[in-house]
């Protein structure tokens, strides 16, 4: 915005905005339903629900836990539990 004092024009100083600080500071947890996260921001994307569900079945499949979960309950238990692990938004 421009104003006129004494003739001459002068700007008028832009006030800046401090960042807004997050409602809520990250949190993670673990309980009986599963790891849970807080963050603040906007909810993911669909598609970016869907690449962190698939990286964290290939996750599970090459981690240790995998293999005891083989020897334990043999082939068939453990390569359909990955497809229960998912990504949800709640």
């Amino acid at each position: 915005m421009v104003t006129s004092v004494g003739g001459k024009r002068k700007k008028k100083p832009i006030r800046r905005r401090k960042p807004k600080q997050p409602l809520v500071e990250a949190a993670t947890w673990i309980d009986e339903d599963g790891l849970h996260a807080l963050l603040p921001g906007t909810a993911p994307e669909p598609e970016m629900m869907e690449e962190l569900t698939r990286r964290d079945q290939e996750h599970i499949r090459r981690s240790l836990l995998w293999d005891e979960l083989v020897r334990e309950f043999g082939l068939e238990w453990p390569s359909n539990c990955p497809r229960e692990f998912r990504a949800e938004l709640r």
